[in-house]
């Protein structure tokens, strides 16, 4: 049987306990004050680069204060093949590091008056679309007035390789163009698996889903008091080792298939790259012409974080234009 505590240990472990509860008490309250100034910034559109700060904007940003282009009935409108296609003419988007105006066209969005001469297609998802700049500032433009080319700028927020290919063919601009440059994201793995193109009514459902999402954010007091508690484990999440980059082998498959399916895209040249959020690196990436598909060729154009918005996913004026000028330098190449 153990002795009983002494009278000197019981007041050395109730000093210990109150010394460890004013610290948890601290704590609390510096987690609530970084996590209202953070909120703050965010609100008024700044993004300092400090540690604590940043994970906490990321937080609320994805959790509840990010809006989707996909989400605005003004920026899209319904296609029974698609699900949703851009809305034609201006489309304003905004959020936290960025205010623009977007322009569709038949031929997708806007990259400047059409040089004459045969073109290149681009397609992709919101990366490639240019989700957070400007019409000019995409890489399509910037690479347009490189090329002094025609480049369709195709790409749609959101779509796999299976519906960025299919609108490529209902707009008529494959007959316009000798190359097409193909945007891939990690995330469009699930569309080109799984095929995800149902029968119009289905889509009419999934476009009513997709369009209520901007009307049904979660509440601000809810994504603030969830962000609270990721406030509370921050310095301890950012101890952690990051994940490894991911094996490109299952999206090789999918994406190839995809491709396989459409004889018609033989007769172009293809050029692939990827673009992931925040510059998230695949293992396994092909480097050159495609042992399957002689045509299509495969480039990593070396995206980093700095390439990207520090809250946002998405890349910034900067890193489109670093983009076009080495997709251009490669198309300088003959295949």
């Amino acid at each position: 049987m153990n002795p009983p505590l002494t009278s000197t240990k019981k007041n050395s472990f109730a000093q210990w306990l109150g010394s460890a509860l004013v610290v948890l008490v601290f704590y609390a309250m510096l987690s609530a004050v970084v996590l209202l100034v953070s909120f703050v910034l965010l609100q008024r559109g700044m993004t300092p680069d400090l540690p604590w700060i940043s994970v906490i904007q990321n937080n609320l940003y994805m959790k509840g204060m990010r809006s989707i282009w996909q989400n605005k009935i003004d920026c899209v409108a319904f296609d029974g093949e698609l699900i949703y296609k851009p809305k034609l003419g201006i489309c304003q988007f905004n959020n936290a590091e960025f205010s623009t105006t977007l322009n569709f066209s038949a031929d997708g969005r806007y990259t400047g008056d059409k040089p004459a001469g045969s073109g290149i297609a681009v397609i992709g998802d919101s990366h490639a679309m240019g989700w957070g700049v400007h019409d000019e500032e995409t890489f399509s433009a910037e690479l347009q007035s490189l090329s002094k080319r025609p480049v369709y700028n195709l790409a749609v927020s959101s779509y796999g390789t299976v519906r960025e290919v299919l609108r490529l063919e209902l707009s008529g601009v494959l007959s316009k163009v000798d190359t097409l440059i193909i945007q891939y994201c990690d995330n469009d793995i699930e569309e080109n698996q799984h095929n995800l193109i149902s029968d119009t009514e289905e889509n009419r459902r999934k476009f009513e889903r997709i369009t209520q999402g901007e009307k049904s954010q979660t509440s601000l007091l809810r994504v603030i008091a969830e962000a609270y508690g990721y406030a509370l484990r921050a310095p301890y999440n950012g101890l952690k080792s990051p994940k490894p980059p991911a094996d490109f082998s299952p999206h090789y498959q999918a994406f190839m298939k995809v491709l396989a399916q459409h004889p018609e895209l033989k007769e172009k040249r293809i050029l692939v790259f990827y673009t992931n959020a925040h510059g998230r690196q695949f293992q396994g990436f092909p480097a050159g012409k495609d042992k399957q598909l002689a045509n299509v060729e495969f480039v990593d154009l070396g995206l980093a974080a700095s390439d990207y918005y520090r809250i946002d996913d998405h890349l910034t004026p900067a890193g489109h234009k670093k983009a076009a000028q080495q997709l251009f330098d490669l198309l300088q190449h003959p295949q």
